[in-house]
C-alpha cells in the first residue's frame, strides 16, 4: 500500500488540458474545413456557401450559427452537413439543396426542375411597380408568362393588393411549386395558375393591363459552353427555362413578333409589356418588336452592374 502511494505521489498532477475529455470538432472547425473543400472545387463563394449549408443542417439561421461556433455538433448533425456539402461539391445549386431561395425579401420553395429566382429578376418587379405608381389602375389584370416558382407574380401580388393575375407555365409540376408559394404568401386567391404555352390557352384574347415575363433567353449553343454558363446552371437547372433557341430570341419573337398571337395580342390598348433580357440583347429584342405598329419601345432598365436587363414596351393607346 505504501509503495502504491509513493508511486502515485511521484506522478505529476494532470494539466488542465489533460484533465478534460478529448473534444470533437467544433462548428468553427467544420466551417473552416468546408470552406477549404469548396474553394478547391472552384466555388466562388465558399465561406458563404459553407455557412448556409451548415445553418440548414442545424435548422437554424446564419446569425444563430455564429453564436454557436464553439459548439460540438452531434453525429446526426455532422452527417446532415456532410450530405449537403457533398451535393454542393458536385456543383448542385444551394437553392436545390436547401429547398428555398429568397426573392423580393420573400422565401420561395424551389426544387430541381424549377428555375431558381435571381436577384436581377427583381428588377422586373421593381420596374412593373413603377408603371403603376405613375399610371394608377384600380384593379390591374396582370399576366406572368413562364411563371416558374411564381416569384414575379407573387412579389407583385404582395405589393398590389387589388391586382388579379394569370400565371402560366408549361409544366404542371412547376405550377405545383408556384401554388405552394402563392399559398405561403397569402396571395393564392388572386393568382390563377394555368398550364399552357404562353397565353394561347390561358386567355381568349383577354385584355391585360400588364404582361411580365422572364423567358428563356440563352442561346442554345452557349448552354454547353463552360465559359458562358456556370455548371450550376448548365448541369442542374431546367434547360427548357433557359434555352432561347439558336440566338436566344425565340420567345421574344413569339411574344412580340408581327405574327404573335400568344403575347401582345392579349394586352389592352395602353397596357405594358415588361420582360427580362440578356445583357447584350436590347437591340435585337427591339428589332423583333419593330414589326408591330401597335407597340412602342419605352425604355431599357439596367441592373446594378450597369448591364441591360429589362425592356419596357407599351401597346398603343
Amino acid at each position: 500500500m505504501r509503495a502504491q502511494t509513493a508511486a502515485a505521489a511521484s506522478r505529476p498532477f494532470p494539466t488542465r488540458r489533460e484533465a478534460r475529455p478529448a473534444r470533437g470538432k467544433t462548428l468553427a472547425d467544420m466551417l473552416a474545413a468546408a470552406e477549404r473543400e469548396l474553394t478547391a472545387c472552384g466555388i466562388d463563394t465558399p465561406r458563404l456557401d459553407a455557412e448556409v449549408l451548415l445553418a440548414d443542417a442545424l435548422e437554424i439561421g446564419r446569425t444563430a450559427l455564429y453564436a454557436r461556433l464553439a459548439n460540438v455538433p452531434s453525429a446526426a448533425q455532422r452527417a446532415a452537413f456532410r450530405q449537403r456539402l457533398t451535393r454542393r461539391t458536385s456543383r448542385e445549386p444551394i437553392a436545390y439543396i436547401t429547398g428555398k431561395q429568397e426573392f423580393w425579401s420573400l422565401a420561395f420553395a424551389v426544387e430541381p426542375g424549377v428555375l431558381i429566382p435571381r436577384p436581377e429578376t427583381e428588377l422586373v418587379v421593381e420596374t412593373s411597380l413603377g408603371l403603376f405608381d405613375s399610371h394608377a389602375t384600380a384593379a390591374p389584370r396582370i399576366a406572368d408568362i413562364g411563371t416558374g416558382s411564381g416569384c414575379i407574380a407573387i412579389a407583385l401580388a404582395t405589393e398590389l393588393p387589388r391586382a388579379r393575375f394569370r400565371a402560366v407555365d408549361r409544366s404542371l409540376a412547376v405550377l405545383t411549386i408556384a401554388r405552394r408559394n402563392a399559398r405561403r404568401h397569402g396571395v393564392a386567391t388572386r393568382i390563377g395558375l394555368w398550364c399552357g404555352d404562353l397565353l394561347d390557352a390561358a386567355a381568349s384574347r383577354s385584355a391585360f393591363d400588364l404582361i411580365v415575363t422572364n423567358p428563356p433567353y440563352i442561346a442554345a449553343s452557349d448552354l454547353d459552353r463552360s465559359e458562358r454558363v456556370a455548371p450550376e446552371v448548365r448541369d442542374w437547372e431546367p434547360r427548357a427555362a433557359l434555352d432561347g433557341g439558336s440566338d436566344g430570341l425565340d420567345y421574344y419573337r413569339r411574344l412580340l413578333g408581327s405574327v404573335s398571337r400568344n403575347g401582345i395580342d392579349h394586352l389592352r390598348a395602353g397596357g405594358w409589356f415588361v420582360a427580362e433580357i440578356g445583357c447584350d440583347q436590347q437591340d435585337a429584342v427591339r428589332a423583333v418588336a419593330n414589326g408591330r405598329p401597335d407597340l412602342s419601345f419605352v425604355r431599357c432598365v439596367r441592373d446594378s452592374a450597369g448591364r441591360d436587363r429589362v425592356v419596357v414596351f407599351r401597346k398603343t393607346p
